[in-house]
C-alpha cells in the first residue's frame, strides 16, 4: 500500500476502496455502505468479483462426464461475471471493475495491495457454529490477513 498519499494526523487519506463483490444480498448491501463511505470521502469505488477457479474447474469436470455440478462450468461463470459486472459499471460510472480468477481468500488480501487501496468493504454472511466451521469464512480470513482496514458488513 502507498502510504504517500495525504495523511491526516498518520492515518493514510482514503482513495481507494475495494468492494468484494459476489453477486449476492449481503455483496448488495456492503456495496450500498461502500458508495455512501466513498461518496463522503471523495474515494474511488474499486470492484472485485472473483471467479473461483477450482470450483470451475471442478464443475467443467462434472459437465464433461455428464454429471451434475452444482455450479456452472468456468465459461459460463465468466460470461456471467463480465455482465454482471458491466451492470455495475453502468450504474456506478466511475467505479473501476476487476475480475479475476482465484481463491477468494488470498485474493481479496492481495488486490487491496496490488490495486492501492486503503480499505476493503465486503459482506458477510453471518454464518457460527458448525455451519461456519464447515464452510469457513471469506470474510474473517480477510480480516486477520489484510494489510489495509476491513468494513464487514453483515446482513440485516
Amino acid at each position: 500500500m502507498n502510504t504517500n498519499d495525504q495523511t491526516t494526523g498518520g492515518v493514510p487519506r482514503i482513495s481507494r476502496i475495494l468492494v468484494a463483490i459476489d453477486f449476492s444480498p449481503y455483496a448488495s448491501n456492503a456495496l450500498q455502505w461502500a458508495r455512501s463511505l466513498a461518496d463522503a470521502l471523495g474515494a474511488k469505488l474499486i470492484l472485485l468479483h472473483l471467479i473461483d477457479h477450482v470450483i470451475g474447474a471442478v464443475a467443467g469436470l462434472g459437465a464433461e462426464r455428464g454429471g451434475v455440478a452444482d455450479v456452472a462450468p468456468l465459461y459460463v461463470l465468466r460470461e456471467h461475471a463480465d455482465k454482471r459486472m458491466g451492470e455495475l459499471k453502468a450504474l456506478i460510472p466511475n467505479a473501476e471493475t476487476v475480475v479475476r480468477e482465484a481463491s477468494p481468500r488470498p485474493a481479496i488480501v492481495d488486490a487491496a495491495v496490488e490495486l492501492n487501496c486503503q480499505m476493503i468493504v465486503m459482506g458477510t454472511h453471518g454464518h457460527s457454529g458448525l455451519e461456519h466451521l464447515l464452510l469457513g469464512s471469506v470474510a474473517d480470513y480477510v480480516v486477520r490477513n489484510s494489510k489495509v482496514p476491513v468494513l464487514t458488513v453483515r446482513a440485516n
